[in-house]
């Protein structure tokens, strides 16, 4: 009598579906793209390899203990999580279907020979491989279109978007494949976004585990902050007045700084607040929230039966597009509100909306009620849905201000200032740093205006320096004063289409004072060639040009050429040495190392940087003088 094979046991075709070799003696255990290391089947010298086995010790038959470790050791920083998931996912349903729920997870995490478990300087050692395989298929490949075509090739392995080709332009592209720092960027996103979405498929983003984000991703994103800090302190830019100042300074001082965008969002909020009271319209609060199939948990921390796997980001799509209607539909009967929306997490990391929008008090009845329809369209009979997925309440004057309502939104979200704890109960500062990684990971802005006048305009506009036009004083005066409200009803109030706005932003290329020759260099070819961008330069106040930039910056990473400390013999100076905007005499100067007359400007003086725009003569440059 013939014998079936056992259901519970993996099967040699999943194995070798998921190592390139099965022996159960050796196998090599990838780390990224570089030489794979050797691993035998019992060794488990790790740790978290270790931990993970005892915790599934005795599960399943004899076969899934070698299956198990396999898995565990390529996937070694998180393999403790993998145990304890396993062991629950063993004992609610059965061995066998922890066995596959495993197997899933090493695909996802594991493509091919790149590890997204990894460390990071394996996974730039993958970034710079895959950029060298681009390079030798371009060399190789008798014409664009096919190097191009094998290229892609590469990028579709490793599940990555290739860049976009614009008006049939190869170059470009081909550029950004052959570069290291494009591949990183782009293995970095998907590492992150892979592993979150992993971790709340398998509830370790619950309140009961970690709220918002995973630990993992949270220390990694803790670790990146901390270069990223490193990098800026090191790295300095000087003007040619002499000027010299390091990229940190800078960023302290502008909405880089969680205080400062905490404190430029309160001022907005306040003036949007104040133009209300002056036009009589009323405060509403609004809170909107995703069908229940979005979310991965359950209140108390199990997992959602209901749960279709929809990751955050598509969720937050959702959410937009479920906007666009209302937004629509309330324009359509002739209703603009205007206000603020902010963008949290739930605990399992999916997102919700707060909206507070002010409107003539005629108007608050039917916003309600088209929110309301639009909310409940999608599957608004489910349990739950009347009382969760749409709420709205009234801003009563006599309680307390819509600023103040709000206040505690905006805190939560950015650094926890003010706050003991979040609702669930943690650290508001470090429930502030879950949602700012939660924010990032899924590129997720937490903070939007609606309707009212642009504010890249007022901080233009706190640029510029006094002018003899009194309407465009009179705005620069109201944005200088931190007064949102006069500055709304100067570019003609919260309802004017930006269209028909008084003062508009203006753009222009980047440009750059030669150090040699005195000349401007404007930039017209991007770092791959492409055209580059138009950014944000000044103003135009009825059709006039106003440009804010006062100086031609140049940057220089500490230790360059340009002389330690960013500039010739200058050490970095604290940021309280740094002047106001209204005193710019009071800056101390420091003088810059310009190229001797007659040479090329070096690469310190010539990087190329957001900043700077400027490259290496020596190099192909596009520019035009």
């Amino acid at each position: 009598m013939g014998s079936t094979q056992d259901p519970s046991r993996p099967t040699k075709t999943d194995v070798n579906q998921s190592f390139s070799r099965s022996s159960h003696k050796t196998r090599p255990v990838s780390v990224g793209l570089r030489r794979p290391r050797w691993w035998h089947e019992f060794d488990t010298n790790s740790p978290h390899v270790a931990e993970a086995d005892r915790l599934t010790a005795g599960l399943g038959t004899f076969e899934c203990r070698p299956f198990r470790l396999r898995i565990f050791s390529d996937l070694a920083p998180i393999a403790i999580d993998l145990g304890r998931r396993y062991a629950q996912t063993a004992e609610r349903f059965s061995h066998v279907h922890a066995n596959r729920e495993l197997l899933d997870i090493h695909e996802r995490l594991r493509i091919h020979d790149l590890n997204l478990c990894a460390e990071t300087e394996e996974l730039r050692s993958a970034a710079r491989a895959c950029a060298n395989r681009c390079s030798f298929t371009r060399q190789e490949a008798p014409t664009p279109s096919e190097a191009h075509q094998g290229c892609l090739r590469i990028v579709e392995r490793y599940r990555l978007t290739p860049p976009r080709v614009t008006d049939g332009a190869l170059e470009p592209a081909l550029n950004r494949l052959c570069d290291a720092r494009w591949w990183f960027r782009k293995i970095q996103t998907l590492r992150l976004q892979t592993f979150e979405a992993v971790a709340r498929d398998i509830e370790l983003v619950t309140r009961c585990r970690g709220a918002y984000a995973s630990d993992y991703t949270v220390r990694l994103k803790r670790r990146q902050r901390e270069r990223s800090r490193l990098y800026l302190e090191s790295t300095f830019v000087g003007n040619e007045a002499g000027q010299t100042y390091s990229l940190q300074e800078l960023a302290d001082r502008s909405v880089s700084n969680p205080a400062i965008r905490r404190a430029e969002l309160m001022v907005r909020i306040k003036g949007f607040e104040m133009v209300a009271g002056l036009l009589g319209d009323v405060g509403e609060f609004y809170t909107l929230t995703t069908p229940s199939r979005m979310h991965a948990c359950l209140h108390d921390g199990q997992g959602n039966p209901r749960y279709d796997g929809t990751n955050p980001h598509q969720a937050h799509v959702y959410l937009t597009h479920l906007w666009t209607l209302i937004r629509s539909e309330l324009h359509r009967q002739g209703i603009r509100p205007y206000g603020f929306r902010v963008v949290e997490p739930h605990h399992d990391a999916t997102p919700h909306w707060h909206l507070l929008l002010f409107m003539p008090a005629k108007h608050a009845a039917l916003v309600r009620a088209v929110m309301r329809r639009y909310a409940l369209a999608d599957n608004g009979d489910e349990p739950g849905a009347q009382q969760h997925r749409f709420k709205a309440v009234a801003i009563d004057p006599a309680q307390g201000t819509a600023t103040g309502y709000i206040a505690k939104y905006v805190a939560k979200n950015i650094d926890g200032h003010g706050l003991e704890a979040d609702r669930i109960g943690n650290d508001a500062r470090q429930a502030a740093e879950r949602i700012t990684t939660w924010a990032s990971v899924w590129n997720i802005r937490q903070f939007q205006q609606i309707g009212g006048p642009s504010v890249t305009v007022w901080r233009q506009m706190r640029k510029l320096a006094k002018v003899e036009d009194e309407d465009l004083e009179t705005l620069r005066s109201a944005a200088t004063a931190s007064d949102w409200a006069a500055y709304t009803l100067g570019m003609g109030g919260p309802l004017l289409p930006r269209r028909a706005h008084p003062a508009k932003p203006l753009y222009g290329l980047g440009r750059q004072l030669h150090p040699a020759t005195g000349e401007i260099v404007y930039t017209t070819r991007g770092q791959y060639g492409d055209p580059a961008p138009r950014r944000v330069t000044g103003i135009t106040h009825r059709d006039t040009p106003h440009d804010t930039r006062k100086h031609f910056w140049t940057v220089a990473r500490k230790g360059s050429a340009a002389g330690e400390g960013g500039s010739a013999g200058t050490a970095p100076r604290p940021a309280a040495q740094l002047p106001t905007p209204e005193e710019p005499s009071a800056m101390p100067a420091a003088p810059l190392r310009p190229s001797p007359p007659g040479s090329a400007p070096s690469a310190a003086v010539f990087p190329w940087t957001c900043i700077n725009n400027c490259t290496d003569p020596a190099q192909p440059t596009g520019r035009t003088h």
